[in-house]
């Protein structure tokens, strides 16, 4: 949703310094809110998930934060996909790190541990970043994968333009419960410049941050995190 409220700086230095909570590490309510409906889901629905958005809105910040947040309750298996992967490179990494995590399983096949980890009602969080990088097929092979194995919950990181060739290629991809990330406010994108600014060796200083260069930044990249950060070098000698 837009926010229709003009720019204006609420917050010094030390408070953007200060400040550790989840929204602040996620830039916006928006975002925390979708941590949580992310988490809401892998406790409660069987379905595979996307996290989707454009390439720089913050995904991976996202996902992050869920890893950060639960992982002391659920092994969460990051891999990074690319199109050298396959089911069974995706099964190997996930089983290495089952058997770190759950070291009395050492030495026994991914079958066994899962059909185990059933037994008992847990979880198991596989999120798959660059999943628009899997061969044709792949994320099918996956869903399925999980769909008879009640512990998994699949988590595939993907841009919207993956998504529609996705879409294509991998028919399965349509029963999973989809969360999109959204882009900055105008003034959102003023309150993350002011958090750049106060990042050790940042080349903008708080102090030069303008409503008129939050103004044409947010123009310019449409307030996608990714792009302002891309953005910075030229905003060094910005001048109003």
């Amino acid at each position: 949703m837009q926010d229709e409220e003009s720019f204006s700086f609420q917050l010094n230095k030390t408070q953007v310094l200060s400040s550790q909570s989840v929204e602040t590490s996620l830039i916006t309510l928006e975002r925390a809110q979708k941590l949580d409906l992310l988490i809401h889901l892998i406790t409660n629905l069987r379905a595979s998930l996307v996290v989707c958005g454009p390439a720089g809105i913050g995904k991976a910040t996202l996902l992050g934060e869920l890893k950060d947040r639960k992982q002391d309750v659920w092994p969460i298996v990051s891999i990074l996909g690319s199109d050298s992967s396959s089911f069974e490179s995706i099964q190997k990494q996930t089983l290495s790190f089952l058997t770190k995590f759950y070291p009395e399983y050492k030495n026994q096949e991914l079958s066994s541990v899962l059909s185990s980890l059933d037994k008992q009602s847990k979880k198991v969080v596989v999120v798959i970043g660059g999943a628009g990088q899997l061969v044709p097929g792949l994320i099918s092979s996956v869903i399925e994968y999980a769909a008879v194995n009640e512990c998994l919950r699949v988590v595939f990181s993907l841009t919207q333009d993956e998504l529609h060739l996705k879409n294509s290629s991998d028919k399965s991809i349509d029963d999973c419960h989809f969360i999109e990330v959204p882009p900055l406010t105008e003034k959102q994108c003023g309150v993350f410049l002011q958090n750049l600014s106060a990042k050790p060796g940042a080349v903008v200083s708080f102090n030069a941050i303008s409503e008129l260069m939050v103004e044409r930044v947010y123009r310019k990249t449409h307030g996608i995190p990714g792009r302002i950060i891309a953005e910075l070098p030229s905003l060094s000698n910005f001048t109003a």
